[in-house]
């Protein structure tokens, strides 16, 4: 109930104020950049990454619907954007809100606050799962972490035990993820694709068996999380 009113009342606040549209691949924020006011996502994905000395591309986050950015800089924290901003999606359509307005709004109800709490909580589970799957040193275990993370935090249920990940990834999404090469992580995949674990082609999403996934992890912690 709680979550319908929070909700309820940031929809008519939003809905006040001008959108702006950006097409797949388009830079919404440049890290570094003080933005000209706090975005909140309408419809579509957003990508927020960083780069390494290489130029090479590491993914953060994806932020969807009702998700705020970029948080540090909204709440006061940074100065400007410590990341890239970048419409994953083929049409991304955001709020933007005068910061200060945006803030003294959320302080104005408890479910307003208890709302941007959960997404934060939320997603400082999602960097420490990306964490922990960085941090295994065999490709196989960083891949099936990363989907696992993926599953809990952009899965769509389709029914018991099989999860749609609802982001449209390539193999080179795959290996920025992961810190794998483009060829590493493709071989990987098309290895769980074999074992029943992960099911993909053309114009279909990637669907997961958890069932199987979780037997090939043997992590009882991991299995124990519930979607995020």
């Amino acid at each position: 109930m709680t979550d319908n009113v929070a909700d309820n009342y940031l929809r008519v606040f939003l809905e006040r104020h001008p959108i702006r549209t950006f097409k797949k691949g388009e830079i919404i924020v440049f890290q570094g950049e003080a933005p000209r006011g706090a975005f909140v996502v309408k419809t579509g994905t957003v990508k927020a990454y960083n780069l390494s000395v290489n130029g090479d591309e590491k993914p953060v986050a994806f932020y969807s619907a009702g998700a705020v950015f970029p948080g540090p800089w909204v709440y006061g924290k940074t100065a400007s954007a410590i990341y890239y901003y970048e419409a994953f999606t083929p049409e991304v359509v955001l709020y933007m809100v005068n910061r200060e307005e945006f803030v003294t709004f959320v302080k104005s109800r408890p479910e307003l606050l208890y709302r941007e709490l959960e997404h934060y909580l939320t997603d400082e589970l999602g960097k420490s799962m990306r964490l922990n799957a960085l941090q295994h040193s065999r490709a196989s275990d960083k891949l099936l972490y990363t989907l696992h993370y993926l599953a809990l935090s952009h899965g769509t249920t389709i029914s018991p035990g099989r999860i749609d990940i609802s982001l449209d990834l390539t193999h080179q999404d795959f290996a920025n993820l992961t810190g794998l090469t483009r060829e590493t992580a493709a071989t990987e995949l098309n290895k769980l694709k074999h074992r029943g674990v992960i099911n993909y082609g053309k114009n279909m999403p990637y669907r997961l068996d958890l069932g199987k996934l979780m037997q090939v992890l043997n992590d009882q912690y991991i299995a124990d999380l519930k979607p995020l």
